[in-house]
């Protein structure tokens, strides 16, 4: 029963968040590195950009998943599944090690892409294609979206989509705002361009160089069913990322859990249940960084 109720707190805890223009920042658990990605800051709508024909992808056709207007944190809590995800990307030395270590293991990922590099590095974007994994939207340039006008946010999401879709010839279904910082405008515009918002529920944390060991044991200690997990292909030096990821596959698949895409995660999500069975426990459809924080705090230990 807790268990229950705790999926349906979470599961529309992004429908409150829209329905109110309080901010709300994710930033200590998603910072890159200094080497941060700052080149095209003003964005232009791509419309037509010089590519090889597009690769077909290798994966099945994919079911219907509506847009949805608030964040998926993670999947279904009933499914021993979990979802590896990768920002900043394409990079072209990292990325191919991790693309690698996902074939040699048989495991599908999803790959939030920043738009300007899917134009720089369209080869490797087709690899990750290729390969069954989900390529996504993490907009054009890397921006905080929250300090910028809705204009602007929608042109830095439909940038990168534009780009993937020239490479690709399919748009994406989902994105991720950069630092993880969003508001109202940010999942509106969003939705507007026909992608769902994903964020994650289980961080290595590997953006900030923590060690090898760390980065394993903290996705280890979190992971459960339907967990979203944050690493990172690009950005800065990712070394130790690919060091770890072997590691965290192995084991993870030794305690029965099943590496998805999150097109498969949004598939095997149940449906949210309506904002009133949990208007009682959060009022007046505001809610702080605290509250979001305490209840993701709540989940993990009832789940560990």
């Amino acid at each position: 029963m807790i268990v229950i109720v705790l999926t349906t707190i979470l599961a529309m805890l992004g429908s409150i968040t829209l329905a109110t223009s309080t901010f709300w920042h994710r930033t200590s658990s998603h910072v890159v590195t200094k080497t941060s990605i700052t080149r095209h800051a003003v964005v232009s709508i791509q419309t037509s950009i010089p590519v090889q024909k597009p690769t077909p992808s290798l994966t099945s056709s994919p079911k219907h998943v509506p847009v949805l207007g608030y964040p998926i944190f993670n999947g279904n809590t009933h499914l021993a599944e979990i979802a590896l995800t990768f920002d900043d990307g394409p990079n072209p030395y990292y990325t191919p090690q991790i693309l690698a270590i996902l074939q040699r293991s048989g495991v599908k990922a999803t790959f939030f892409d920043v738009g300007y590099l899917v134009v720089d590095y369209p080869n490797i974007v087709r690899q990750e294609s290729k390969q069954g994994n989900i390529v996504a939207d993490h907009s054009w340039s890397h921006p905080r979206l929250t300090l910028l006008s809705a204009p602007a946010i929608l042109s830095q999401i439909t940038a990168a989509s534009n780009a993937i879709k020239a490479v690709l010839g399919v748009k994406p279904s989902f994105f991720r705002p950069p630092y993880g910082a969003m508001n109202r405008s940010v999942l509106a515009e969003a939705r507007f361009a026909g992608e769902t918002t994903i964020l994650w529920d289980d961080s290595a944390e590997d953006w900030r160089l923590p060690g090898v060991s760390f980065i394993v044991s903290k996705i280890l200690r979190l992971a459960r069913d339907g967990a979203i997990i944050l690493m990172h292909d690009g950005g800065g030096n990712r070394a130790q990322t690919v060091a770890a990821l072997p590691i965290i596959i192995k084991t993870l698949k030794n305690r029965g859990f099943q590496f998805v895409t999150i097109q498969q995660l949004a598939e095997d999500l149940v449906a949210p249940p309506s904002q009133n069975a949990y208007s009682s426990i959060l009022s007046d459809a505001k809610i702080s960084l605290t509250s979001i924080t305490q209840l993701l705090a709540w989940k993990r230990k009832v789940y560990r």
